[in-house]
């Protein structure tokens, strides 16, 4: 049986309203009277009376409307807003249809699993402890802080692609592992090569902003354009691949690159194979495929999508892992240091077991299709 909060029940639940001293509460609680007898009518006229509201989200929802509305008017502009019956009445039915589309009744995709099992919730928690580690330092200096600030963007993706699996949407999450996978490419270029690799990668960035315009002072990004001409020049680039020199041009620094065969400053012939992991090439390809709305995004199935994501990110996440090792120990005292090598021999060797069994549940999902 679903119970409307007492205007006195509303007004306890007000004080953990961020800004409640701020709101208008006796606009906001007949707002929620109007908005909750409605849900409960089309609810019933449905034979759907005994289904639960949550009156904490049905008033979340119009404190969203409420907030947003008011936000900018002036204090007597805000005054006569909630004075408004046409106001209240409108927001009820906004907040109404809101909630009762996107809790009642929401879309949800089929899905191959959730945030509890071991799968999803040993790596989710591993990725989170890592976040919480690797934010506590300084950041978003390129100069000085540019694995730090790729590390983290690599774990949030990361953490995007655990959300998008729990949430069934394969596809759409093995289209945001080709990010990851260029992410851990980059990193471990960074990671193993150092300053060589970072200096050049900062210059060919600096290179990236003067290319799209985005220097305060104009006449020195011509002087950068000029320059990046120059090194094409002298390398025997036309000015149709300076879009790929900017990008990738930083890899003609990194030692080895003269050895790699059918070297090109592209990421499969150049980022990835100076990497070591041009074995993803053809897995990159088919990601590519999938983010081009190709008919393998529309008719895709479902349940190979999902290993093959689980499985890959996996692997990305162990790599970027090592890089994450390598960062953390020669920043942290002897405490922190075992504390961290304390919960990696708990969970670590599990990841391990658990993408162990998921390849061997996909092997045997192949072969069931077959």
């Amino acid at each position: 049986m679903n119970s409307k909060l007492s205007k006195e029940e509303f007004l306890r639940q007000s004080q953990f309203f961020p800004n409640s001293k701020d709101i208008n509460l006796d606009f906001m609680y007949d707002v929620y009277d109007l908005a909750f007898d409605g849900i409960i009518d089309l609810l019933e006229a449905q034979n759907l009376s005994n289904t639960y509201v949550d009156s904490l989200e049905v008033l979340s929802y119009i404190l969203g409307e409420y907030v947003y509305s008011t936000s900018l008017l002036k204090p007597e502009d805000k005054e006569k807003f909630c004075a408004d019956e046409n106001i209240v009445q409108s927001m009820a039915s906004v907040a109404a249809d809101k909630y009762l589309s996107l809790s009642i009744y929401n879309h949800q995709e089929n899905r191959f699993t959730n945030y509890y099992l071991p799968p999803i919730s040993s790596i989710n928690l591993y990725v989170n402890l890592m976040l919480n580690i690797v934010t506590r330092y300084p950041k978003n200096d390129p100069m000085n802080t540019l694995i730090i600030d790729l590390l983290i963007k690599s774990l949030s993706i990361a953490r995007s692609i655990i959300k998008l699996l729990c949430d069934g949407y394969e596809t759409e999450a093995f289209a945001v592992w080709r990010t990851l996978h260029e992410c851990e490419c980059t990193l471990i270029l960074l990671d193993k090569y150092g300053d060589v690799a970072i200096n050049s990668y900062l210059k060919h960035m600096r290179y990236g902003i003067a290319y799209k315009g985005a220097f305060d002072n104009k006449e020195e990004e011509s002087k950068v354009i000029e320059k990046v001409k120059e090194e094409m020049a002298a390398i025997g680039l036309k000015s149709k691949d300076m879009k790929k020199y900017i990008e990738y041009g930083w890899l003609l620094n990194i030692p080895g690159h003269d050895t790699i065969e059918n070297f090109k400053l592209n990421f499969r012939d150049g980022l990835e194979s100076l990497a070591g992991l041009h074995k993803y090439a053809e897995l990159y390809m088919t990601s590519s495929e999938i983010l081009h709305s190709t008919p393998l995004l529309i008719y895709s199935n479902k349940q190979h999508f999902f290993f093959l994501t689980l499985l890959n990110l996996y692997e990305s996440f162990f790599r970027i892992e090592k890089v994450f090792v390598t960062l953390f120990f020669s920043r942290v005292g002897d405490a922190d240091r075992i504390r961290y090598m304390e919960m990696r021999k708990l969970y670590y060797s599990q990841l391990v077991n658990i993408h162990q069994r998921e390849t061997m549940n996909f092997k045997l999902s192949n072969s069931k299709k077959g």
